[in-house]
């Protein structure tokens, strides 16, 4: 029997190899795909031409379902909500989705040590597990697929996305959403959203500020100076106040607040430092020494105390909302506090200063990617490219098109403003009361499988708003983005990562004597002292690891 089949397949074969109908045959599964117990050296199809052409037929609307791991316990939805319902009307598609029940990584192993893979597999894209799946090659990468089976991919994809993941062999092996390239950066600009709560910023209280004729604060000098006549009329308060405990139990010496010591971004300091073709700790750079000349100052004209390097998160919040301190860092969503000790007063936002820049990575946050095990990659990766597109976003994040809000479950969410879909004020007032809650009745914002951050928040976004459109101007001029920076970091259980940590560990007796110090020259030369020391431990050999871990990311780029 099995023998006659094996005859009738070659028959059937020629037969299609005549008629030059093999490669239309929409039900290539198989051949699509590789077994679980593959080498993962296939390509996605082995018999599909070397091309870069899309298929002739539209994507495959046949149902199929789709195990989808996603590596976050938190993670609450299960495709059973109208956002779920209304894609796999549009695809066919159904999604499976399984979580671990805590995020040690505990089921994650298990499945790459078996490799046994579902799939799909969602991740953050800094997860080790992203790199393991890389290296033993367990997944497609995304060109092949996208090239053979979806190009049209290539045009609704930020560009960043097959340009700054790639692997060592050149490949990218996952799709990050929530990238905020150039892209999202031109748009954001556009309607005054680059810059939003959560913005670093210093405040300083009004009522002070006017008490002494509200002088020039926009530069270090000036600042300081006003201070000084407002603690001259107010002695019990703190001058300047920050949170900065935590700088001893930083994990490593690419973390912000090492350099920016409490100060946020207004002196421009940054952990990391390009010099040629090096790349540097941020404690070498001159923005740095600036920092701690600036700290320095204060604390000798009693203007900062050790309170901003010892005090809690809570306890800092409770001063504040006290209004003992003049002058505050903070961000914008707490920049404008009322003081208990005066409702008829509040912190203002200051300005920044020249040198204030905040660099942000902009390389998003979750990766999607399609393991070898996939039952059927070509409907995968068609899907992911729907997904991708802007009815993908309507599908995920937008909802239903209309003018008036019946309920979260039905919308309509969003009508057309000016060309830009916008949520419904009542739809999105309700989903900034209850966002989990809203998300459980209608599963909209969180199938975040190819989040493109323009079309995402887009809705969101209210050109009009005055604050925001005022905090714009003031700080969208001093916002960098280098995402060739993110991910530079040790392993602290490698030898370099432990003379890293003992650099940490000297800097952490050092930064306090040096902001305390009697003045600028003592400050400095602990600071000296510090760095010859640092030297001594390999610091050197610290920033040759991260040069050696910039390179390689940047030649796969």
């Amino acid at each position: 029997m099995t023998k006659t089949k094996k005859s009738l397949s070659w028959v059937i074969c020629m037969f299609l190899m005549v008629g030059l109908l093999a490669a239309c045959s929409s039900n290539n599964k198989e051949e699509a795909s590789p077994s679980p117990a593959s080498s993962g050296s296939e390509s996605p199809s082995a018999s599909a031409p070397a091309s870069s052409e899309a298929s002739p037929e539209a994507p495959s609307t046949e149902p199929i379902t789709f195990d989808m791991f996603v590596n976050f316990s938190w993670y609450a939805l299960s495709w059973a909500d109208p956002a779920a319902k209304s894609i796999t009307d549009k695809t066919g598609v159904s999604l499976n989705i399984t979580k671990p029940v805590s995020d040690d990584n505990q089921k994650m192993n298990i499945m790459l040590s078996n490799r046994e893979l579902p799939d799909f597999v969602l991740l953050d894209k800094s997860d080790p597990a992203l790199q393991r799946m890389i290296e033993g090659e367990m997944l497609y990468s995304l060109e092949e697929l996208i090239d053979q089976y979806a190009p049209e991919m290539r045009d609704v994809l930020p560009k960043e996305a097959l340009t700054n993941y790639k692997a060592k062999d050149g490949k990218t092996y996952a799709l990050v959403s929530f990238i905020e390239g150039e892209q999202y950066v031109e748009a954001a600009k556009k309607y005054n959203a680059l810059i939003g709560s959560n913005q670093p910023t210093w405040s300083i209280r009004q009522d002070y500020w006017e008490e002494i004729g509200k002088p020039d604060i926009s530069n270090p000098d000036a600042y300081i100076a006003a201070l000084e006549q407002i603690k001259a009329k107010n002695k019990d308060k703190i001058g300047f106040y920050t949170n900065a405990n935590n700088i001893p139990n930083s994990k490593h010496l690419t973390e912000s607040g090492v350099v920016t010591l409490g100060t946020s971004a207004m002196f421009g300091a940054t952990a990391l430092v390009k010099d040629g073709d090096a790349i540097k700790s941020g404690l070498r750079s001159p923005e740095y020494q600036n920092v701690i000349k600036f700290l320095n100052k204060m604390s000798t004209k009693g203007l900062l105390t050790k309170d901003s390097y010892i005090d809690s998160k809570d306890i800092f919040t409770q001063k504040i909302n006290n209004g003992d301190a003049v002058s505050y860092a903070f961000t914008i969503g707490d920049g404008t506090k009322v003081p208990a000790d005066n409702p008829n007063t509040s912190y203002t936002v200051m300005a920044p200063f020249p040198s204030y820049k905040q660099v942000r990575d902009g390389s998003g946050w979750t990766a999607i990617a399609i393991p070898k095990t996939n039952k059927d990659p070509k409907r995968a990766i068609q899907f992911l490219s729907l997904l991708s597109s802007e009815e993908g976003h309507k599908l995920t994040k937008w909802g239903v098109e209309g003018e008036t809000y019946v309920d979260a479950a039905q919308g309509p969410h969003y009508h057309m403003v000016d060309g830009k879909a916008t949520y419904l004020p009542a739809y999105w007032a309700d989903k900034q009361k209850d966002w989990s809650g809203v998300a459980e009745k209608n599963g909209l914002s969180e199938y975040w499988l190819t989040a493109n951050s323009t079309w995402w928040n887009g809705p969101e976004w209210d050109a009009a708003d005055p604050i925001f459109t005022e905090y714009n101007k003031m700080f969208a001029s001093h916002v960098e983005y280098n995402p060739s920076m993110a991910g530079i970091t040790l392993d602290s259980t490698t030898k370099i990562g432990i003379v890293e940590k003992k650099i940490i560990d000297l800097y952490s007796s050092y930064y306090s004597k040096i902001i305390f110090a009697k003045d600028e020259a003592t400050a400095l030369s602990l600071y000296a002292e510090f760095i010859e020391k640092a030297d001594k431990l390999g610091l050197a050999e610290v920033e040759q690891a991260w040069t050696d871990l910039y390179k390689a990311k940047t030649a796969n780029q």
